[in-house]
């Protein structure tokens, strides 16, 4: 019995580890250029695995970004979440330092970002997804604002703040 828990536990990490493979491919594929310009062809051949195998793991490409995207978005938005919730608070200078900072040293994730922002064009059903993660996001940096005395319609200085931020990264990237 304890084979087959053992063989399981390998497909399982083999299947984790294809995925990744597949994952880091088209982040990669997804910052050279915008993604409707993306192949599946090209992201299962720089994995290392057959376009069959990309499409047992992602029915769509819109899909397959999304994973991409997503796995940036919650790297930085836990990293914003500690700052935030320290007892200290955390000031606009340093969210904004730490969004920056992020950014700088994901360029992958920025690349991919701006591509997207650029021209990428999602179906009704993935912006449906993305929508949530960019909201929460941006409540982060809305969060941030009070201490800063903003007024009551906070979101759409966040949203200034947010554009400002991403304006800085054009320039300095």
């Amino acid at each position: 019995m304890k084979t087959a828990v053992t063989l399981h536990h390998l497909r399982t990490k083999q299947r984790a580890a294809r995925q990744g493979l597949i994952l880091s491919a088209a982040r990669d594929l997804f910052a050279e250029r915008d993604f409707r310009s993306v192949t599946a062809r090209e992201i299962a051949r720089r994995a290392g695995v057959s376009p069959g195998t990309l499409y047992l793991y992602y029915k769509t490409l819109d899909e397959l970004f999304l994973d991409v995207f997503f796995l940036g978005a919650r790297e930085i938005t836990q990293r914003l979440d500690e700052e935030l919730n320290r007892k200290s608070g955390c000031s606009v200078a340093r969210f904004c330092g730490l969004y920056v900072d992020f950014l700088n040293t994901h360029m992958t994730f920025y690349q991919m970002m701006g591509h997207f922002m650029l021209g990428g064009n999602l179906s009704a059903g993935a912006t449906g997804r993305l929508d949530p993660v960019m909201r929460a996001l941006l409540d982060r940096v809305e969060r941030v604002l009070p201490e800063r005395g903003i007024p009551k319609d906070r979101r759409l200085t966040a949203h200034a703040l947010f554009s400002a931020l991403n304006g800085i990264m054009i320039s300095y990237a």
